[in-house]
């Protein structure tokens, strides 16, 4: 590949075998003429057996295809009924992670992270709980399984809360063999484009409990009883489609390998990162498998993360991110909202607007790997040392 193509920072994944099985799945839905969910309790036969093979994958009793990662977080927080209640949230997330909790009819409360980690930290959500607080959201950041899930899994046992896992970053990730979306009472992906695996759009809802399940079944559907087509409760058309099930499927027969190639790309950054001065990629302890949906690196206090990527684009056609600045409390709707103004979760605001998330994806070559780790140092070193 000439330097002149730009290196994406993340992009999806379709091998020309499961291309082909796809279109042979979708010509079948077509001819079927069942493309969704047409009356309360059907289940579309695709999406049927996507949940099924999610359910299984993951480690779960039940699981629920919706249309999109929010309605996968929001859902389940209208079956909490946290009207008038708090949830506690990471500030580093992507905002529809508080969003849910707004829409959904709660107050988000903003915590801060470990820099280590960039997940929420433990001891600083255990002193914002209230007596109006509900339950806490962890957000596994970019594949990373928040290390110190079970000691927030107790924290909530210990004061009656829910928690509520926000894996829309970690298919495929794993602690001590289990995986994301098995750990809190409730897990919630997204499969939008850019993420380990895709539907084009799409969520999931994984759960043990029977009664949640179905309550979200019922939401995602207009709030219609499965059995009467009666509404029952308040819901709306989070229904996922059948093609989209049918990428799921494919996705999902794949996932293993999807997460083995960004680990194997993780290794050859790890290593190459060793050789340039002012960078640290983000620990990942050895009880955790990353899924690394993306790779954020924290630089050195002396190096301009805006020149950088800029350096990076202009000069090198490689493309990168970050993970997530501002942070959620800095957004101007909630500074206006919540009085947010700066200072309040120090660390976010501090380590965020140093992290840049190198390209992550299974399509990186080694030639695309040389050509970020070759960018990086030279975008470093004319800062450090010119």
């Amino acid at each position: 590949m000439s330097e002149k193509n730009e290196i994406p920072s993340a992009r999806p994944f379709f091998d020309e075998s499961s291309i082909e099985s796809i279109l042979n799945d979708v010509e079948e839905i077509l001819r079927s003429g069942i493309l969704a969910e047409s009356s309360p309790g059907s289940r579309s036969p695709k999406v049927k057996k996507f949940e099924e093979m999610f359910a299984e994958y993951v480690g779960t009793k039940e699981a629920i295809a919706v249309s999109c990662g929010t309605a996968a977080v929001e859902i389940p927080l209208r079956c909490f009924d946290i009207k008038g209640g708090e949830v506690i949230v990471p500030t580093n997330t992507f905002i529809a992670s508080a969003n849910a909790v707004l829409y959904a009819g709660g107050k988000p409360v903003l915590s801060d992270i470990k820099r280590e980690t960039l997940c929420i930290d433990p001891d600083d959500a255990q002193s914002r709980i209230t007596s109006k607080t509900c339950g806490i959201m962890v957000v596994h950041i970019a594949g990373l399984i928040c290390p110190e899930i079970l000691e927030l899994r107790e924290i909530c046992q210990d004061h009656g809360l829910f928690l509520i896992e926000d894996a829309a970053h970690a298919h495929g990730a794993t602690i001590d063999g289990k995986k994301a979306g098995s750990l809190g009472y409730v897990g919630s992906f997204s499969f939008f484009p850019t993420k380990v695996m895709t539907t084009c759009e799409g969520g999931m809802i994984t759960t043990d409990d029977h009664d949640l399940a179905r309550m979200a079944r019922r939401m995602r559907n207009h709030g219609r009883h499965e059995k009467t087509g009666l509404v029952v409760t308040l819901g709306y058309n989070w229904l996922m489609d059948e093609i989209g099930a049918v990428l799921g499927i494919h996705q999902l027969e794949q996932l293993e390998t999807f997460v083995e190639k960004r680990n194997n790309i993780a290794k050859k950054y790890n290593k190459g990162l060793q050789e340039i001065e002012g960078v640290e990629p983000v620990f990942t302890p050895s009880n955790i498998r990353n899924s690394y949906y993306k790779y954020p690196v924290h630089l050195d206090e002396r190096v301009d993360p805006s020149k950088l990527t800029q350096f990076l684009k202009s000069e090198y056609h490689v493309n990168v991110g970050n993970i997530y600045y501002p942070p959620c409390h800095l957004m101007p709707l909630y500074k206006e909202m919540f009085g947010y103004k700066g200072g309040e979760l120090p660390v976010s605001e501090h380590v965020l607007k140093r992290v840049i998330a190198l390209p992550m994806h299974a399509q990186i070559t080694d030639a695309e790997i040389n050509r970020v780790l070759k960018g990086l140092a030279a975008g470093i070193e004319a800062q450090l040392f010119t």
